[in-house]
């Protein structure tokens, strides 16, 4: 049993409220409930969008006061929130700030089946606090009356999309449902993840570990532990997975922590584990890999230096994926084995193998090889029926650096055909490029490149849609080089000649001059994006 937005809606607090929009997403559960005002990813604290951890089943509260007069940002808002796993939303003081509920944010909340309610409109009385404690109250209830979680949680793991879907993601979602803090631990004792209650509580796990080896407990037993004029309550389990065995350790800084509720945590990362992971727990290059990517550098040098590998020399960091979004996992091992074998010269140097459906490459690089044998690379991959591209990244100096690289380019890899349509090889500042470049498609908002005379002069040219398509694939495809310009038409060079000219004469400044150029390729960006949506 679970709360759904069907048994809020008959709270007191929510008497008056209308379900206005989103009534398939009606028996949603209900985890928590928070407030949220600005609609932008950075106000919303959305680092990588879709990857978010400190979201999920969420309903959210609302007035949409600094939006209030935009409903592009209010949509844009329900799409960013809906990605993230949030379940719906209740707008406030509508008729008062929010002066009407737009019917484009109702067209949007259905399309998503994301619920819209509304509360009684011009009550300016009413108070967010009085529905998140009713909410959380029962929340809370359900949680005292129906103790067994194990079903539900591995339901909610189930429906998380694949590629979004870690370890570290279910840790939290239990952590957050029992309120406790769990350590799973190799073998050798090395811990490989962790999700504390709070998030950030730096509970001295070491100490509590060491506390339980001397008190020599056995498995399923609550140990009631002082430290530091502390209390607390620990748990330890055993987790056999394939041919390794991991140690689970839950704790609790309440007396509340019963046998029961780690048997069933335990039997929620077992099913995980044993359904959607695999090598779980051992030491290979796949860990070492997932470890750089999810940020956990303790995690990443201990495996390293059971693989006797050199991280820190890595410093150049590729992720391969398909253009025609081929998952199949039988192709992307043979894409690995493909660049595998084309880096011979690299022996011992580099890294590679497979996390998500992504070809991910560690590498050192000297400077007088950067990426010069990328074309020929990608080029023997097509000739084998794999299309792919690759995002290039040079600063992938710490796991920080690459885990921020790595989930850009999955939160906007779906663009990078749209805005770069015939490029292969995409670099990570233009992967920022195309993030800036959609957040400005979002707002609708205009990049005030030309003044109106100017605008009529450009777009009344006889050879508008060749003037057109020559500046954005000179800016976007073809690195501003007049002959990649002139193979990619399939013009004559001096063509591209004439029409650059014809296009600076209109501009009244040359292409390559700075910061006038950084617009003129947002405008073009902004121009593809507007035509593909």
């Amino acid at each position: 049993m679970s709360v759904t937005i069907s048994d809020i809606m008959r709270l007191p607090s929510l008497r008056g409220a209308k379900l206005v929009a989103g009534l398939a997403g009606i028996n949603r559960t209900i985890s928590s409930i928070s407030v949220m005002e600005s609609v932008d990813e950075e106000g919303m604290g959305i680092e990588f969008p879709g990857y978010s951890s400190h979201f999920g089943q969420e309903i959210m509260i609302t007035a949409f006061m600094l939006s209030k007069d935009n409903v592009d940002m209010q949509c844009s808002a329900i799409r960013r929130l809906h990605l993230e796993g949030e379940v719906g939303i209740i707008v406030f003081y509508v008729g008062s700030i929010l002066l009407n509920i737009d019917q484009r944010l109702i067209d949007t909340a259905n399309e998503l089946k994301m619920p819209l309610i509304i509360m009684p409109e011009r009550r300016l009385e009413l108070r967010y606090g009085d529905v998140i404690c009713e909410v959380m109250e029962a929340i809370l209830e359900d949680r005292r009356q129906n103790t067994y979680f194990a079903t539900e949680v591995i339901e909610r793991i189930s429906h998380i999309e694949a590629s979004h879907r870690s370890i570290n993601g279910v840790l939290s979602i239990i952590r957050d449902r029992v309120q406790c803090s769990i350590y799973l631990f190799d073998e050798l004792g090395r811990n490989l993840n962790t999700a504390e209650w709070p998030n950030g509580r730096c509970l001295p796990i070491s100490d509590l570990v060491a506390e339980l080896d001397i008190r020599s407990t056995e498995d399923s037993a609550v140990e009631e532990i002082s430290l530091s004029g502390k209390i607390y309550y620990v748990e330890r389990e055993t987790i056999q997975s394939a041919d390794s065995k991991l140690i689970m350790v839950t704790v609790k800084e309440k007396d509340d922590l019963t046998v029961d509720c780690c048997k069933q945590i335990k039997y929620v990362l077992k099913t995980y584990i044993n359904l959607w992971t695999k090598d779980y727990g051992q030491m290979n290059t796949k860990q070492l890999i997932s470890a750089i990517i999810n940020d956990e550098p303790e995690k990443m040098a201990r495996i390293a230096e059971i693989l006797h590998l050199d991280v820190e020399s890595l410093s150049y960091a590729y992720f391969f994926y398909s253009r025609d979004d081929d998952h199949n996992f039988a192709h992307l091992q043979t894409a690995k084995q493909i660049i595998r074998d084309f880096l011979p010269s690299y022996k011992n140097n580099f890294l590679v193998d497979i996390f998500d459906e992504t070809v991910v490459v560690f590498a050192n690089r000297t400077r007088e090889r950067i990426d010069s044998d990328l074309p020929n690379l990608l080029q023997e991959l097509a000739d084998k029926g794999l299309p792919y591209r690759v995002i290039t990244n040079a600063r992938a100096v710490t796991t920080q650096n690459v885990k921020e690289a790595y989930w850009l380019y999955q939160s906007y890899k779906k663009y990078i055909p749209i805005i770069f349509r015939q490029k292969e090889i995409i670099t990570n500042g233009e992967v920022l490029f195309i993030k800036r470049a959609k957040s400005l498609f979002d707002q609708r908002q205009e990049i005030p490149l030309l003044d109106e005379e100017m605008c009529a002069r450009f777009y009344t040219e006889k050879r508008e849609k060749d003037l057109t398509n020559t500046l954005e694939t000179f800016l976007l495809d073809a690195d501003m080089d007049l002959t990649k310009t002139s193979q990619l038409l399939f013009v004559h060079k001096n063509t591209v000649k004439y029409r650059i000219k014809c296009i600076e004469d209109i501009l009244g400044y040359k292409l390559n001059r700075m910061p006038e150029s950084y617009d003129l390729h947002l405008a073009a960006a902004l121009n593809r994006l507007n035509r593909s949506f």
